[in-house]
């Protein structure tokens, strides 16, 4: 694996809505299907309903042209308003979006971390059916921009 495919990446956009109205969207379970371009569903592995709790798992269900694949994560930090976040372990990322209020806006930061790098088999699997680890990163790092439009969009509505 290259650092270019190991890099960690952020955005953020700010938002014409209170964090109170970002975080319900945030912490849906269903949002982020919705305003993910490669993630097309999520499946959790408790009976719990409503937001995500810390130490919950979670299948998410990604697509990119004809590949389809499950990833699996576990959430790290739930501060209501402030914080989400979990780890992919079978890619190794840590997803986390961190609302920051401003007054009447929030400021809304998407940031993908790659601690330890890549597990073997994930860099198998990118380099093999993804067209390269650094090249589907960079496809990573683009969507965060259209998650974050997606999550602007329905918050200020």
């Amino acid at each position: 694996m290259t650092d270019a495919a190991a890099r960690d990446f952020a955005d953020e956009v700010e938002i014409l809505a209170d964090a109170d109205r970002v975080w319900a969207l945030l912490s849906d379970p269903a949002t982020m299907p919705k305003a993910s371009p490669e993630l097309f569903s999520v499946t959790r592995l408790s009976r719990h309903r409503g937001p995500f709790r810390v130490g919950e798992r979670f299948v998410g269900w990604n697509r990119r042209k004809a590949v389809v694949w499950p990833t699996v994560s576990r959430i790290v930090t739930v501060e209501p308003g402030r914080e989400l976040s979990w780890h992919t372990t079978t890619s190794g990322a840590v997803w986390t979006y961190t609302l920051t209020p401003t007054g009447e806006t929030t400021i809304l930061r998407e940031t993908r971390q790659m601690p330890d790098g890549a597990p073997r088999f994930a860099t198998w699997f990118g380099n093999t059916l993804l067209g390269g680890m650094a090249n589907h990163a960079d496809e990573l790092e683009t969507q965060v921009s259209a998650t974050l439009a997606w999550i602007k969009e329905h918050a200020e509505r």
